[in-house]
């Protein structure tokens, strides 16, 4: 019951703010829906063909990175977790830049972002750090800095046209979203939830370490390796078409674990409902809170959730007597 109460409280929220970034500043269309009137051509053209897409996206990529990221705190029973903090997001990134450089299109440069990504985590498991939550933190986070200087490196070499554009997709946007795109992340976020959703009893056997699964009767590598891949296929898919939007797969996930607790189907219910809305929420605050200029939804997102993974990070330090 408390599941379904907060479920439909977080949808009643999620709906709330999407019509709210929706309607954003459309002061005339606003008042010919009061008064039942034909919407102004201009306003509804605003609405369809730029605001609709990029609220699919963005509700789209912070499921997807809810789920990823929810996965990947179960998969490696640390709740610090997070594709952004293990290299996944560097190695895409990387991928996906190399990619564009070459002028590869949409499906290129998800595919590049996907095997990016897989390769980063790649490197991070070659450096053990699947057997210790500490070693997964550091380890990720000295494999982001390895491929975030090679992306510097590469960025520098781009011609100066394409050096504002690949500056500012890096920091994450939904500002040049068009329906492909939008169609893309929403076509793919369903089929890509439920395969991980799928894993439910797996992901909580793990909580009881890796041996306990397989006792239990699980295929402990194959299974964790769809779990990865899907995660890695998540996030690649985001990073590619929007750029690194980071932290939502670490907030999501964890508050969606203080309401419900650790049941891993309760979090991988609540916790891509709450990155959609992170994600949708940021979005709107990118647009408004400097309009008429805009913010890189990225640097909203970090701006929460830096200081989240602080506290995170000091709540996982051992209490001394």
């Amino acid at each position: 019951m408390r599941t379904l109460t907060l479920t439909f409280t977080l949808l009643v929220l999620f709906a709330l703010t999407c019509i709210a970034s929706l309607l954003h500043h459309s002061n005339l269309l606003l008042a010919s829906l009061w008064r039942l009137q034909p919407q102004p051509a201009l306003e509804w053209q605003l609405l369809v063909e730029l605001r609709l897409p990029r609220l699919l996206a963005s509700a789209s990529a912070g499921a997807l990175l809810a789920s990823a990221g929810a996965a990947m705190q179960a998969r490696f029973r640390n709740p610090l977790a997070e594709p952004g903090l293990i290299g996944i997001n560097s190695g895409a990134a990387l991928a996906s830049a190399l990619a564009l450089s070459l002028g590869a299109g949409l499906y290129g440069v998800a595919a590049a972002a996907f095997g990016g990504g897989i390769a980063a985590l790649l490197l991070v498991r070659l450096l053990g750090a699947d057997q210790d939550g500490n070693r997964l933190i550091l380890s990720g986070l000295a494999v982001s800095t390895l491929l975030g200087s090679l992306l510097t490196l590469l960025i520098t070499m781009l011609p100066d046209g394409s050096l504002r554009v690949v500056t500012f997709w890096l920091m994450g946007s939904f500002a040049g979203v068009e329906w492909p795109l939008a169609l893309l992340l929403l076509l793919a976020a369903p089929p890509i939830w439920l395969a991980l959703f799928r894993q439910w009893r797996f992901l909580n056997a793990l909580q009881l370490g890796e041996s306990a699964a397989f006792h239990l009767g699980f295929a402990v590598r194959r299974q964790e390796w769809q779990v990865v891949m899907l995660a890695a296929l998540a996030t690649g898919l985001v990073v590619s078409g929007c750029g690194m939007i980071g932290f939502i797969g670490l907030m999501a996930p964890h508050l969606a674990r203080q309401l419900l607790g650790s049941d891993s189907r309760r979090l991988l219910i609540a916790g891509p409902l709450l990155g959609a809305w992170l994600a949708v929420a940021s979005d709107w605050l990118a647009r408004g809170l400097l309009a008429p200029a805009e913010l890189p939804v990225g640097v909203i997102t970090s701006l929460l959730g830096a200081p989240f993974f602080l506290w995170l990070l000091r709540r996982q330090e051992p209490r001394h007597a």
